[in-house]
């Protein structure tokens, strides 16, 4: 599985003059920390970039707990799926910390791809991308043991909010065991046994790796 937050961006794979024509074809627009982008059930097909910052994706259980499912930091993209498919949104979104982001309507957007054939190689091998993590987590589900698919797990959801901040998962236990359809008493142990080797530090909804090395080491994955 890869190591999603801190590979080259859909930005960092376009030519220069492709990644200026991308930035200057939206509005940008500043979030405070909490404060919602969008709801799921939204029928809005803009694509957004996070500019700064990073933005938590969370939507409903079966039981009606909001669970978060993803943070992606700056240099991200979001909105593939509506703006693609014409399909609503997916996912609440909300700002983790202050957040600037450009919304790119789906014409110009559309305008972009025709004129720029790099970001439409750059759009498909993102969403590319993702298809592999979730067919990854699919398949991590099925064959290993907890601590091997935690480690895994988060490792591919870290990201890095701040410049040169520490890799962090913004999630809380319950989100965490959801998405690894375990129990939050079997996540905590599993955090627990991480903390006491110095791994990671728990914080409020919040996880950050102190040693990433290590959690590659037990996902068995190489070295980013």
């Amino acid at each position: 599985m890869p190591f999603p937050r801190h590979h080259a961006t859909l930005l960092d794979n376009l030519i220069p003059a492709t990644r200026q024509a991308v930035l200057q074809a939206g509005t940008e627009r500043r979030y405070r920390d909490g404060q919602v982008i969008h709801r799921q059930g939204d029928n809005n097909r803009a694509l957004q970039v996070i500019l700064e910052g990073a933005v938590t994706f969370s939507r409903l259980d079966a039981e009606g707990r909001q669970v978060t499912m993803a943070t992606v930091g700056a240099g991200g993209i979001f909105g593939q799926i509506p703006l693609l498919t014409g399909r609503l949104r997916t996912h609440d979104a909300m700002a983790a910390g202050d957040a600037r982001v450009l919304h790119i309507a789906p014409e110009s957007f559309n305008g972009l791809l025709q004129r720029h054939p790099d970001l439409r190689e750059a759009l498909l091998a993102d969403l590319a991308d993702a298809l592999a993590q979730a067919l990854d987590l699919l398949d991590d589900s099925q064959r290993l043991a907890l601590p091997q698919r935690m480690a895994r797990y988060l490792l591919a959801k870290a990201g890095s909010p701040e410049p040169g901040g520490p890799p962090t998962v913004h999630a809380s236990q319950s989100d965490i065991a959801s998405a690894l359809n375990v129990t939050r008493e079997a996540v905590a142990m599993a955090l627990k046994h991480f903390r006491a080797d110095g791994m990671v530090e728990t914080r409020y909804r919040a996880i950050v790796l102190a040693r990433p090395d290590a959690l590659h080491a037990i996902a068995r994955l190489p070295p980013p």
